[in-house]
Order: C-alpha cells, then sequence, then structure tokens
C-alpha cells in the first residue's frame, strides 16, 4: 500500500499543481493527501486572499485528496514530519512524496516498489532530472545496477519512502543538528543536510567506508530511466 503525499505553498503559477497531479493520475494509492504551508509573512492582502482561493478551487476539483492547511509558513521539513508523525499509524507503509511544481514521466509505481524492496538498504528512492548530476550535489558510489544508481546526495522534489524510515530520519536529524542555524541546514528542507554535509572540509578528509556509514543513515538511491521536471514556481 502507498499513499500520495503532495506538498504545497504559496506559488504563483496557480496551474502547476494540476501538471503535477495529472501526471501521477494513472497511479493507483491507497489514500491522497495535499499539505499547504501556511502563506509567508509580509505579502498584501491580494496575496492572502488570492492563496485563500486558490486551496479552496484545488480542494473542490480534487476531492479525492484529503487536504491539510497550516496557518503559519513553517516551512517543508517542519510540515511533512508534523502530517507523518501525527498520522504515523493511518498511514500506509509507504509514501510517494512530492512537490507542488514537479511533473513526473510514466511509470509503474508496482514494479518501482518492488525494485525498491529487492534492494534492501534502499530507503529514499528519489526520481531526478534528465540531466547531468551537478558534482556539488551527487556523487555516484555504485552504478552497476540496471535499474538504481546509488549515490550520496539527492532531491527531495519526488521521493518514496516507507514512513519508518522517514520518521527515523527525521529522528536522526532532530538530534544530530538541535540547532538550525548552522552549516546552512536551517531546518526548512531535507535533502541540504546530505549537501551541506558533502560540503564540508571534514568530507574530504574522512574514509570511504565512513562516508558509507554516513549513506546508510539516508540510504539514497536514484530511479534509472524515469525521471521529473521542475516546473519552477514562483512564490
Amino acid at each position: 500500500m502507498t499513499d500520495l503525499i503532495l506538498c504545497g505553498a504559496v506559488i504563483q503559477q496557480k496551474d502547476l499543481i494540476d501538471q503535477c497531479i495529472t501526471s501521477l493520475k494513472d497511479h493507483k494509492f491507497e489514500k491522497k493527501y495535499i499539505l499547504f504551508d501556511g502563506p509567508t509573512a509580509g505579502k498584501f492582502q491580494k496575496d492572502y486572499d488570492s492563496y485563500k482561493e486558490y486551496k479552496a478551487r484545488v480542494k473542490e476539483e480534487y476531492s479525492d485528496f484529503e487536504v491539510i492547511e497550516e496557518s503559519e509558513n513553517i516551512y517543508y521539513k517542519p510540515l511533512l514530519q508534523k502530517f507523518v508523525k501525527d498520522n504515523l499509524e493511518s498511514l500506509s507503509d509507504n509514501l510517494l512524496i512530492i512537490q507542488d511544481d514537479v511533473e513526473v514521466d510514466p511509470f509503474s509505481l508496482e514494479d518501482v516498489l518492488k525494485i525498491k524492496e529487492d534492494k534492501e538498504d534502499c530507503k529514499i528512492l528519489y526520481i531526478g532530472e534528465k540531466r547531468k548530476r551537478a558534482p556539488h550535489w551527487f556523487s555516484v558510489i555504485d552504478d552497476s545496477d540496471e535499474k538504481l544508481t546509488k549515490v550520496h546526495g539527492w532531491a527531495e522534489r519526488v521521493y518514496i519512502i516507507t514512513k519508518t524510515d522517514f520518521i527515523s530520519i527525521m529522528d536522526y536529524l532532530d538530534k544530530s543538528h538541535p540547532s538550525t542555524k548552522r552549516g546552512g541546514c536551517n531546518g526548512k528542507f531535507i535533502d541540504v543536510y546530505y549537501q551541506n554535509m558533502k560540503q564540508r572540509k571534514s568530507w574530504k578528509d574522512i574514509t570511504e567506508e565512513e562516508k558509507l556509514d554516513y549513506w546508510k543513515i539516508w540510504g539514497t538511491y536514484d530511479l534509472k530511466e524515469v525521471f521529473h521536471r521542475h516546473l519552477v514556481a514562483k512564490r
């Protein structure tokens, strides 16, 4: 069983969420959720009214989704973390998590779940873009598998993870980074923690075995032959 979690926020191009949902319309999910972050501070009243109208439109047109709205702007990591922890018992074991300005190639969800299950050390299976990986963000560990690439680093735009692994990673981040102001890990996003670790001078000094020990916390693999397109929302 797999649940779909779509993470949304204030956005100017209000049709991008439609493109996102359309790209996933052929998949069968146990439950589908849209999480709307609260509006950012400092906007004009017309912007707040526009966001309110947008969310109302989405709720009406996509009644098969359960829509959760935050009143305050808490950002991506806290938004997801709060929702998963609050609903842990009722959520399906597998979660497909996607952002509101992303569309995905057609693929078989059942086949991808089987690929992930067969790779026992895989925790995060992300769907990347069809372009060369940025070396400061990703570094390949093993590319020999026909279906997956084992990598240091990942992108949180669209990925599959179990709810248990999600909570485990969140618990690790909260314990290892009690202050969210250091090292660029500001507590707003998730993938930046790995990226910032890779940019530290200490990363270059540790052994490959020590790097793999860090990788095991995340278990990141890139799915081959399926890609996403970032629609680049203006917020």
